[in-house]
């Protein structure tokens, strides 16, 4: 095993909205399921895959699954669809693999519990060498790799309370910081102390970076850059036709091979006014705004992420419960050139 592990120290129990006004708490809930699967959605018997990335050439997928109250990652040969365990812990929860430029490591996040705080892991492809950061005064989540293979961008959360077994913290009071490999010496990237924020993703040359953070009107889209990030570059705010009436929902933006373009999700109202939101994948042209609708009626859908080469995009669909929870993910993978959309077979997992 390579060490004591960091665990999510926030359970499995979903955020609290602390806004006063009614429309303020339904947004927050709708972008709190859109960000945090693994944290909103109770674990099913069965399992589930909560969390995804893949390599740059597009020949891997890791994918954090849960069962019971423990996620780990698994590595998966797209060509074959069967999966192998990276790691060895017995306990925790690992979430959101991130593939190093040179397919040759892996980053995840883990969380030991017991009021403990999530840490960086990152090793080897092959599951060796894996080791986490030190600890921090916060909770590291979501770690990225810059296209340069020597800095890490991550999202670190602060606490509002203290951990206890009945009321856990709320994850709030989000930041971006960049790290080396080693974790050493982060530096703050943002100091914005957002509310919720997404994954983010890194310009092919390395000099910004993207995400999505939510206002009282609806989410946005920010551009910042890695040297001088203190204000946006650019406020991206697409649209496209059937939009919630509560405001905009996006998610996972990633760069395109250019830096020209990005792909995200978004929620559009469903085909009828019970059956709840679609949350489809479009292209946007970052310079003129032009954005096109690559899938339609997905239903709920999260965790969109593109290879580096451009050619193949992979997320989740979820299925609900009678109650209308999302509680069974399905992987998909998108071909960006043909634009077909299949379901991603897999064996291995348990």
């Amino acid at each position: 095993m390579w060490g004591q592990s960091p665990r999510l120290s926030s359970g499995r129990s979903p955020l609290a909205c602390a806004e006063i006004r009614l429309f303020k708490g339904i947004r927050a809930s709708l972008f709190l399921l859109l960000l945090h699967p693994l944290a909103a959605f109770s674990a099913t018997t069965s399992g589930q895959i909560s969390s995804v990335g893949i390599s740059p050439d597009g020949k891997f997928i890791a994918v954090a699954y849960e069962k019971g109250h423990d996620s780990f990652i698994y590595k998966i040969g797209v060509d074959t669809g069967s999966a192998a365990r990276l790691t060895d812990a017995k306990t925790g929860v690992e979430s959101s693999p991130s593939f190093s430029p040179d397919g040759k490591r892996i980053a995840f996040s883990y969380s030991p519990g017991n009021g403990e705080h999530s840490r960086i892991v990152i090793g080897n492809l092959d599951g060796s060498d894996l080791h986490p950061w030190s600890p921090s005064e916060a909770s590291d989540f979501r770690p990225l790799f810059s296209p340069d293979n020597k800095t890490i961008i991550f999202a670190r959360s602060g606490y509002y309370g203290s951990y206890s077994p009945i009321a856990q913290p709320y994850r709030h009071d989000w930041n971006f910081f960049a790290a080396g490999l080693d974790g050493a010496n982060p530096r703050q990237l943002t100091n914005d102390h957002f509310y919720m924020v997404s994954d983010a993703s890194v310009s092919p040359d390395g000099k910004s970076f993207i995400f999505v953070s939510s206002e009282e009107h609806g989410d946005v889209i920010e551009v910042r850059s890695v040297e001088d990030p203190a204000k946006p570059m650019q406020i991206l705010r697409p649209r496209f036709p059937k939009e919630p009436s509560l405001g905009q929902v996006f998610n996972c933006p990633n760069y395109m091979p250019d830096g020209k373009s990005i792909l995200f999700l978004a929620a559009s109202n469903g085909k009828s006014p019970w059956s709840g939101y679609d949350y489809d994948v479009y292209q946007m042209d970052i310079a003129t705004g032009a954005v096109e609708r690559l899938t339609t009626g997905n239903g709920y859908a999260t965790d969109l992420k593109v290879s580096a080469d451009g050619k193949i995009a992979v997320f989740l669909k979820w299925r609900s419960n009678w109650q209308g929870t999302p509680n069974k993910s399905e992987l998909y993978l998108l071909d960006l050139q043909t634009r077909e959309l299949t379901p991603f077979k897999i064996t291995g997992l348990n």
